[in-house]
């Protein structure tokens, strides 16, 4: 494959043809693109580590992408396919493991194996020159793998289904119940368009890692705006932290060349001629594969993601269930009599039994507040699922005694049948009859999960909230 320099006309030297398009490169060129020994090794050191933070190394992606249907190809899929993470070697189990700095050693040790494989490549390879078409694919890997994986991201924001719009029993958790991540998320999922702002930034910095005109600004904005990401994760504990800094290092690897170009014509205010290497792809064979493979990954990674997205965000956002709960249902509840194994059980906030409260939603999700602990949710209620059961945004990174089921409904025996949603605690299963004597009261008797018997008046209890009153969120986001 031909070699070609791209580079600004300069007076030392005669014109070069634009993009790969020259036969052969003058000569001066030529000899001064041999590489020293050091950006030898560090570029076998860096090649390696590349592969190892861009290659889906794991059977599991493999598999999931064995099981996608084509024909019911949605936006979860493809964002799966799309953000893999990197190889987990190790899972510490700790608080610096899960937030802190021990979470990064899964992307130290890929770094340690490169740096030793590098040296012994260094060793071994004592002939080659450069490295200029090697490192011009490896950049092609990186950018595409960073471009893809942040286009998805933006979408999920773009069309605001990240951070969603807090749920009733959201808006009724005490403040001191959220855990810090959850505070991040619904205080962005507050503010619709900030979320799509923060959307389009992400889209921007992917998509323009997918032209190779635009590699150097893609990735200088993938930098800034993975790098403040992964600031914010740490600072409330989030879970993407290790992610995004993958994506951080990638766009400055890809930036890395043109460091001293930037240096030199930004602080040093000086004329700068950027010479860049291009293949040639002049041959039929390769011309055509690569436009085929652009053009495959701007059709599914960028345009029918889009549409799949907003086809998402209109019938069944990701984060939220998507089967509707009982009619006219949607509120919050004072629990006005609770009856235990036909004993009345009054009020007490220390009773570890008799409902505090209960929520519905308008799906089909129930919560009720008791004083017992139950083990919390920390994941980010990711909802790659399809199935309601399992899509957890209501529940993750809250704590305080409250339960969540989604349920199923039999409007003729009006019967409910209780799934648990917290996957430490799925065994929990109930049915309830329920009965509406009027359309703001609900009575619901059967079992609990310790087998006792329940009578439960439930009265719905008119409530406003300050943080969205006379706010029109009905266009924007689904309530």
């Amino acid at each position: 494959m031909n070699a070609t320099f791209l580079t600004q006309p300069m007076v030392t030297l005669p014109s070069i043809d634009y993009e790969g398009k020259s036969k052969s490169t003058q000569s001066a060129l030529s000899d001064s693109s041999d590489w020293k020994g050091y950006e030898k090794t560090a570029f076998r050191i860096t090649c390696i580590y590349v592969l190892f933070l861009c290659l889906p190394l794991y059977v599991e992606w493999y598999i999931y992408l064995s099981y996608v249907n084509l024909s019911e190809l949605n936006c979860r899929d493809l964002f799966i396919i799309s953000t893999y993470r990197t190889i987990e070697f190790v899972k510490i189990n700790t608080e610096s493991g899960r937030w802190g700095i021990a979470s990064y050693v899964n992307l130290a040790i890929p770094l340690a194996i490169s740096i030793v494989a590098g040296l012994v490549w260094s060793a071994l390879d004592k002939k080659t020159k450069n490295y200029d078409q090697l490192y011009y694919w490896i950049r092609v890997i990186a950018r595409y793998r960073v471009g893809i994986g942040i286009v998805a991201w933006g979408f999920r924001k773009l069309v605001p289904g990240q951070m969603v719009w807090p749920t009733t029993g959201i808006l009724n958790t005490p403040f001191v119940d959220f855990q810090a991540q959850k505070l991040y998320w619904q205080s962005v999922g507050i503010v619709p368009g900030y979320e799509i702002f923060l959307g389009a930034a992400e889209f921007i910095a992917g998509f323009l890692l997918l032209f190779r005109k635009t590699t150097a600004l893609g990735a200088a904005l993938t930098a800034v705006v993975l790098g403040n990401i992964v600031i914010a994760n740490h600072a409330y504990d989030g879970s993407v932290h290790v992610h995004s800094f993958c994506y951080t290092i990638l766009a400055l690897i890809i930036l890395w060349k043109d460091f001293p170009n930037i240096w030199n014509l930004l602080v040093r205010e000086k004329d700068v001629f950027p010479q860049t290497y291009y293949p040639s792809f002049t041959e039929p064979l390769i011309k055509y594969t690569r436009l085929t493979l652009i053009t495959f990954v701007h059709v599914v990674f960028v345009a029918l993601f889009f549409v799949l997205q907003v086809d998402d965000y209109i019938h069944a956002p990701y984060r939220l269930p998507d089967t509707p709960g009982l009619t006219k249902a949607q509120g919050v509840y004072q629990v006005t009599e609770f009856k235990l194994n036909n004993k009345v059980r009054p009020y007490d906030p220390l009773d570890s039994v008799r409902w505090q409260d209960a929520i519905f939603e308008s799906w089909s999700t129930i919560s009720f507040k008791v004083n017992r602990t139950a083990v919390m949710d920390q994941s980010n209620g990711g909802g790659y699922s399809k199935k309601d059961v399992e899509r957890t945004w209501e529940l993750a990174g809250i704590g305080g005694g409250r339960r969540y089921f989604y349920y199923e409904a039999d409007t003729v025996k009006q019967e409910l049948r209780l799934f648990n949603k917290n996957e430490k605690h799925k065994k929990e299963t109930l049915t309830l009859h329920y009965n509406r004597p009027t359309d703001t009261r609900i009575v619901l008797t059967g079992a609990n999960e310790f087998e006792d018997s329940l009578y439960v008046v439930l009265d719905r209890e008119e409530k406003t909230y300050p943080v969205i009153e006379n706010r029109d969120h009905t266009a924007v986001w689904r309530p």
